[in-house]
Order: C-alpha cells, then sequence, then structure tokens
C-alpha cells in the first residue's frame, strides 16, 4: 500500500511539470506570434492611466 501511495504521487507531480510545460510553451507561443501587439498595447494603455507630465 505504501508503494502504490509513493507511486501515485509521483504521478501526479509529473502530471503537474507536464501541465506546467504545456502553459510555458503555450504562452512563449503567443509571445512570439502577437508580442509586438501586446507590447504596444500595454504601452498604450499606461500611458492613458499615467499620463506624462509636462
Amino acid at each position: 500500500m505504501t508503494q502504490n501511495r509513493r507511486q501515485e504521487i509521483g504521478q501526479s507531480f509529473l502530471e503537474y511539470a507536464v501541465m506546467f510545460v504545456l502553459i510555458a510553451v503555450i504562452i512563449v507561443a503567443l509571445l512570439l506570434i502577437a508580442g509586438d501587439e501586446i507590447r504596444v498595447f500595454v504601452r498604450d494603455l499606461l500611458q492613458t492611466w499615467f499620463p506624462p507630465s509636462p
């Protein structure tokens, strides 16, 4: 029973690691595809919220 529980813990850790890697790959792909648009959007949003002082 102890070995079975240890195997389940290891399996769940592996599942979390695989999910983390997949999410990281998706985020990197989105940044590569839309990186410039995101950068411009964030810059415009920040300039709207915090306009440059004269």
